[in-house]
């Protein structure tokens, strides 16, 4: 096999597993962390406050993360991450407060070292003829990872009306050692190869502040002010579904007696919906491979006026359904629509 592409579908498997836990987690972590104070009053940690933090630290750790990829290299610096992933996960086993929101903000660093390392191993093992394929294998191996955590969960809140500490115990182990096994496959990531087959490990080193200043150079680009409105939509958009749609779900008690395994069911099918969003883009992405630019105008269009259509119906639908206090605990309230 092509070393450069053995390179990127192991890049691929680390970031399945490690996200199969990770996404699981913050899909699940408010339900969770509820079930938690219902047996133990003194913990006072939040879901929501926790997936805050973790943002919040992230994006603001985006702007020395190409540093640190820089000194340190990417698969050192995607390793560091995934740890930090891997020790999140752990400190659930052991409830508190302090510990939930200290170690989001740990893993809030390592999101912001370990993605800005993925890019960069993912571009150093690329040229523009393989790109393409590189980035679609990676996505369609790391858009699994919803998929499969979920089904687990699934099976697992299966007839459980709370989740007591054998049921989360297990929850936590078992997505621990999913984090661990990524973790470990960052180990076996082999140095970046050139299109000569030459190894290059990292690219032009730059000092910190010209880092910084690069970063902040393109921030104010025309291109990137334009995108920074749909980025900032996208982030309320993966906000809400990864972290506050399944927990309304499992806390509307009116969807039946199997309310909190729906949470994983939900979780399975944005794992189907990421899948086939990111089939569907690929098919009519491929018109924007093609030369005329009528035909990349139409393809480019097609995709956001299709995504805006989907996100139309789903938000609507959404909000005649689930009640309005269903994102933060166990209700018997309905909707406009007895909830489904």
């Amino acid at each position: 096999m092509d070393k450069r592409l053995l390179n990127v579908s192991l890049l691929g498997l680390a970031f399945m597993f490690v996200f199969t836990a990770f996404q699981t987690m913050g899909n699940i972590e408010k339900t969770i962390l509820k079930s938690i104070q219902n047996d133990y009053p003194s913990f006072t940690g939040d879901g929501y406050t926790s997936l805050s933090i973790i943002y919040v630290v992230f994006a603001l750790c985006n702007w020395i993360s190409p540093s640190i990829v820089s000194f340190a290299g990417s698969r050192i610096a995607m390793f560091i991450g995934s740890c930090c992933y891997t020790m999140f996960l752990v400190s659930f086993l052991w409830p508190t407060t302090f510990l939930l929101y200290f170690m989001s903000a740990i893993i809030g660093f390592g999101a912001s070292v370990i993605w800005t390392g993925q890019g960069a191993y993912l571009t150093l093992n690329s040229d523009s003829s393989t790109m393409s394929r590189n980035s679609g294998i990676f996505w369609a191996l790391l858009q699994m990872s919803m998929f499969l955590g979920n089904t687990f969960v699934f099976f697992v809140l299966r007839d459980k009306n709370h989740l007591d500490e054998s049921t989360r115990t297990l929850v936590f182990t078992v997505l621990i050692a999913v984090c661990f096994l990524g973790t470990l496959l960052f180990l076996l990531l082999r140095s970046p190869v050139s299109s000569e087959g030459t190894e290059n490990e990292r690219g032009e080193t730059l000092s910190p502040i010209q880092e910084i200043k690069n970063s902040f150079t393109l921030f104010l680009t025309e291109d990137m002010c334009l995108l920074n409105m749909s980025f900032f939509f996208t982030g309320l958009h993966l906000s809400f579904y990864s972290g506050v749609y399944s927990s309304s779900i499992g806390f509307t008690t009116t969807m039946g007696t199997n309310s909190k395994q729906l949470v994983g069911l939900s979780g399975i099918l944005i794992g189907v919906g990421e899948i086939l969003g990111g089939f569907l883009f690929s098919i009519l992405g491929k018109k924007s491979s093609d030369n005329n630019i009528e035909s990349k105008g139409f393809s480019h269009s097609a995709v956001v006026a299709l995504g805006f259509i989907i996100n139309i119906v789903a938000y609507g639908l959404i909000f005649i359904n689930l009640p309005d206090d269903s994102p933060f605990g166990d209700t018997t309230a309905k909707s406009f629509i007895e909830p489904k």
